[in-house]
This record gives C-alpha cells, sequence and structure tokens, in this order.
C-alpha cells in the first residue's frame, strides 16, 4: 500500500532552509517509506530523458540496502545491463557509487579503461567504461543512494549534461523531502498517524501472505500532564522529543515507530512473536526509567504488547492494544501488560 500524496516540486523552493534536526530519529529507523507509483514513474521519466540526452546505455537510481547497493531503477535503454533488485556489497566494492557515497559529491569517469585505479572496477564486467554520478541525500542527513550514467565507450560528458543531471538529482531529494515531511511527526521525527494508518493495514497483509507473527507495542510516558503542568509545555516537548529518541535507541532494525498524538506512541514488530515483544518492551522501559528524559527527574512509561491474530482486523488489534495499555496504567505505571 503506497502513501498517497500530490509531489509538487514548487512546494519547496531549493533557496529554502528547512530545519530537519528533529528529523534525526526518522532517519534511524529502518527508512521503509514506500515511494507513491506516481513518484516511481516521474523517475523513471528522469532515467530515460537522462539516457537518451546523454546518449548512454544505462541510468541508473541505486539504493542503499543494508549493506548493499540495490539498482533501485533502471532506464529502459537497448543493450541496458543493469537490472532492477541487483545488488553489489557496498564496503570495499570498488564501484564507482562507492566512491560518490564516500565522498558526497558528483564522480566523473570518462573511461575507466585508460585508468589504473578504475579498470578493474566491478561495472566494467558490463564494460561500461565512462560513468558519472550524483549522490542522493535523505531529508536531514545520510544517503538515499545516487543517480547515474553509464556507457560502454569514452565520454567527457558536457556541463550541460552534469547541470541537467544534477538538477535531476535535486528533483529526487525534493520528493523524498515532501514524502519524509507528509509521513513523518514534526516534533519527534516519529512517523506519523497518518502513516501509521496506512503502514498498519500493509503489514498486516504481508504477515498474513507469509504466515509470519507480528506483536506491537503501545505505550505512553507515565504522569506526563504534571511535567506540562509543574515545567511547562517545552519541558514537555523536549520529554516527548527525548522520549522518541529513547524508543528508536532500544528497537531493532525491523521495529517502527510512530508518534500517534500527545504522548501516545506505537510500535509495529513485523516477524515478532510476542515472548520477543515482550523481551523488547522490558529492554524499552529499562532503556526510558535509566534516560536523562528530564533531568533530575526519573520518567517511566506503561506498555501494552498484543500480538495480531489471525484475520483480525486493524480495528480490533487496536482495541486490544489500548485496553492492554490501560491494564498497564492502572498498576500505578511501569508496567507492561499483554
Amino acid at each position: 500500500m503506497y502513501l498517497t500524496i500530490n509531489i509538487n516540486i514548487q512546494v519547496i523552493k531549493m533557496s529554502e532552509k528547512i530545519d530537519m534536526k528533529n528529523y534525526q530519529f526518522t532517519l534511524s529507523q529502518n527508512n521503509s517509506l514506500e515511494i507513491p507509483e506516481n513518484v516511481l514513474r516521474e523517475w523513471q521519466s528522469i532515467l530515460d530523458i537522462l539516457a537518451r540526452i546523454g546518449k548512454v546505455r544505462a541510468a541508473l537510481i541505486m539504493k542503499m540496502s543494508g549493506e548493499d547497493l540495490e539498482v533501485f531503477m533502471s532506464s529502459k535503454t537497448p543493450d541496458n545491463p543493469y537490472s532492477i533488485g541487483h545488488k553489489n556489497r557496498y564496503v570495499d566494492s570498488g564501484l564507482y557509487c562507492e566512491r560518490v557515497l564516500k565522498q558526497g559529491s558528483m564522480l566523473m569517469v570518462p573511461d575507466a579503461g585508460e585508468s589504473a585505479e578504475w579498470k578493474n572496477n566491478p561495472d566494467m564486467k558490463y564494460n561500461m567504461r565512462c560513468y558519472l554520478g550524483f549522490p542522493i541525500k535523505l531529508p536531514g542527513g545520510g544517503y538515499f543512494g545516487t543517480i547515474c550514467l553509464l556507457d560502454t565507450k569514452k565520454n567527457d560528458f558536457s556541463q550541460d549534461i552534469k547541470d541537467c543531471m544534477e538538477k535531476m538529482r535535486d528533483l529526487i531529494e525534493n520528493n523524498l523531502l515532501l514524502i519524509y515531511l507528509s509521513a513523518t511527526d514534526r516534533l519527534t521525527g516519529l512517523y506519523n498517524r497518518t502513516y501509521f494508518n496506512e503502514k498498519i493495514e500493509s503489514e498486516i497483509m504481508f504477515s498474513q501472505k507469509k504466515n509470519t507473527p507480528i506483536t506491537a507495542m503501545m505505550l505512553d510516558i507515565d504522569h506526563f500532564k504534571n511535567i506540562n503542568d509543574t515545567q511547562g509545555h517545552l519541558a514537555g516537548d523536549n520529554a516527548l522529543m527525548r522520549f522518541a529518541g529513547t524508543i528508536v535507541d532500544s528497537l531493532r532494525k525491523t521495529d517502527i515507530a510512530f508518534r500517534l498524538g500527545g504522548d501516545e506512541f506505537f510500535i509495529l514488530m513485523p516477524n515478532t512473536s510476542l515472548n520477543d515483544a515482550l523481551t523488547v518492551a522490558d529492554r524499552l522501559c529499562n532503556n526510558i526509567k535509566n534516560s536523562r528524559i528530564i533531568p533530575n527527574s526519573p520518567v517511566t512509561a506503561s506498555v501494552g504488547v498484543v500480538e495480531h491474530m489471525p484475520d483480525e482486523s486493524s480495528e480490533r488489534w487496536y482495541v486490544r492494544l489500548d485496553n492492554a495499555l490501560y491494564e498497564a496504567k492502572k498498576k500505578f505505571g511501569n508496567q507492561i501488560a499483554k
């Protein structure tokens, strides 16, 4: 299921400075946001145009995927040897794109066959002798991957091609920014309720298709109203941001955290049984209790943990989670209920 938004590159001008400091939490998650179909079609058009005006065999968008670089999109050009989904290990691979990401800037190799540094790189197995690539940055830091041109003949690439490709890269980065802004909570940087409504349905469908367990946690800060009442709403906002950071630091790479509103948070845990989720919940509660969310004032959380049942609706699952959280809070907080 795709996140439905209307991408309009004019919404965010290239000269605008956007404060992305709170998005560090989102970006430390697994970056699992789906890219809408209309945006993917635009990216495909970009690659096909670049390949045509650059007169090259391949235009690619490469995506970082764990320790690998993956062909995320590929131009529909004749004799393009790169298929979508093909992966190479990123670290010490010798790939052109590895250098682009390490240096964080454009790389141009007119003819790898004439270079001692590049003549044995992995792309030469396709005889891809020339290369032009730019890094694609994620909002707030880090890299999505690269956009690049490759061909079997020498190419010095004109300044017009470089400028065009850079502008296309900028458009892709703006698309990514708008997707993240539409799906994340502006205070904490966690995913928001809008994206939660999309993601919970897709994760349930995936777990049923694969016949794997899926469990979730619902949690909130104990006595959060007292923080706002005694220390002010700015202290409350700071507590929410630190609380979100502690959540992300305590979770596994496959877990997905959301802020539903106020001090209420939700964690989806795909391919996770109830017992495994309870272990994570226990670690999370200990980390929250031992963290400095509010200086000189311990903060605790109440947590409800419930595994999804076969054929259960998302609404019914949510109600059971809410009831479990209520049971934890009845025990005066710092409790886990299932």
